[in-house]
């Protein structure tokens, strides 16, 4: 798709984000999860309108597609004037793992006097924690422990138990049975009488994925915690689920977290999934997940996700896999692989649509002189952030390959392709 088409495109998107029909709504988040880190600067730009409905569903889009870029503007709201707006911030920060997000939440939590916002604040430092933050952890049960602050943040902060080790949780409730609030110690007694209980009612996996998609946190992350503890028979029911809801960004998100969870030694039929999946978010999620399994035989997989999707032939219309197949590019260049660099090679020639950052991102890492003239080519048809990360793209495979200006490479450029090499690394450079 050219620039100007989807450019229109994603604007109207963001413009029916502000719709009263929850249908139109739910459709435009829809695609604009699926256009990914391309709709980031219309995303950032719709923080400063003043309808708080557009900011809202801007901000959970932003932290949905996890573009680093979305992560100040998100920090910078935690000062917005609006406590919804303030809130939906503080959750939309959890999915920007970092010390940065961290450190962030931690200061905000000490200003922040608004009893939702500080409860969001605290939700997002957990979910910070399970995203392998362990520095999250000090404010979590610095508030949990706390006997002088507010009883509703402590329960609050209660969500982070589960996520403890065996005995840490233990010792914890231990403490907090004796805890002055009853409120705390009621349930931090009834925590401990559920431990000791064997023959518990335990909920079925429907009740757990319907729970999955609440919009009530602490029951969704009950349900999140319980699916990672599921048998690897759950696994095709929880991504049946997720391809049913696949216009559901947040609950696809939500099903990759689980997934993610349950660990390597279960990642079998994650990948198998790749052979019958369709849908774009689904696919999205089902590839980021193999990625963050860390099994190269996993990996490999997405070798065949990228031949049996290949992408229409140049200009036929909207790709709505087209971020998945940059995403399965990206996780292979992780690997070091090149196994799929002819697919990769066919994305960045096609005519009428925009390269994907994912796919610079992979060529940052493993791209030779052979696919160096398509970036050059591209540089000048770009924005100026995708310019950026091309010229960072071509720079590391000139490094990488030594390729100095004497090369014959370099020597029989055009010279409009000449001009944008100048312009990636600079004059001076080049007559060095």
């Amino acid at each position: 798709m050219t620039r100007r088409k989807r450019a229109n495109e994603i604007q109207e998107l963001i413009h029916r984000l502000g719709s009263s029909r929850q249908v139109e709504i739910d459709s435009a988040k829809a695609r604009l999860s699926v256009i990914g880190a391309r709709a980031v600067e219309g995303l950032i730009d719709a923080l400063c309108r003043d309808d708080n409905q557009v900011r809202g569903h801007a901000i959970q889009l932003l932290a949905l597609i996890k573009d680093p870029r979305g992560r100040g503007p998100l920090t910078t709201l935690l000062r917005d004037e609006s406590v919804a707006i303030r809130e939906r911030a503080a959750h939309g920060l959890a999915r920007f793992p970092s010390a940065e997000t961290v450190a962030s939440l931690h200061r905000f939590l000490r200003s922040e006097s608004g009893m939702e916002v500080r409860i969001a604040a605290v939700q997002a430092l957990i979910e910070l924690y399970g995203a392998g933050q362990d520095d999250a952890l000090r404010d979590v049960l610095g508030i949990l422990l706390d006997p002088d602050e507010k009883a509703k943040l402590r329960l609050a902060a209660c969500a982070i138990l589960p996520r403890l080790k065996t005995a840490e949780r233990r010792g914890i409730l231990k403490r907090l049975i004796r805890d002055r609030s009853m409120k705390v110690a009621a349930l931090a007694a009834r925590l401990q009488n559920d431990e000791g209980l064997d023959e518990r009612r335990e909920p079925t996996l429907d009740d757990l994925l319907g729970d999955l998609a609440s919009p009530d946190y602490p029951t969704w992350n009950e349900a999140l915690h319980q699916l990672s503890q599921r048998s690897i028979d759950s696994i095709h029911p929880m991504i049946e689920e997720m391809r049913r809801r696949a216009d559901d960004p947040e609950f696809c998100t939500r099903v990759g977290m689980a997934l993610k969870a349950l660990g390597p030694r279960r990642g079998r039929p994650v990948a198998e999934a790749l052979e019958w999946m369709d849908e774009a978010l689904p696919l999205q999620t089902l590839v980021e997940v193999i990625g963050s399994l860390n099994v190269n035989a996993l990996t490999y997989r997405l070798k065949e996700f990228l031949e049996r999707s290949s992408p229409p032939s140049d200009g036929a219309g909207p790709d709505p896999l087209q971020r998945a197949r940059a995403k399965a590019h990206l996780e292979l260049a992780r690997i070091g692989s090149r196994v799929a660099i002819r697919e990769l090679r066919d994305e960045l020639r096609r005519k009428g649509y925009r390269v994907e950052l994912e796919l610079l991102a992979a060529l940052e890492l493993i791209g030779q002189k052979d696919e160096l003239l398509d970036l050059i080519r591209i540089y000048g048809q770009e924005d100026a952030y995708v310019r950026q990360r091309i010229a960072s793209a071509v720079r590391s495979i000139m490094k990488r390959e030594k390729i100095r200006r004497s090369n014959a490479l370099i020597r029989g450029l055009s010279p409009a392709h000449r001009k944008n090499l100048d312009t990636i690394l600079g004059r001076k450079n080049l007559q060095a």
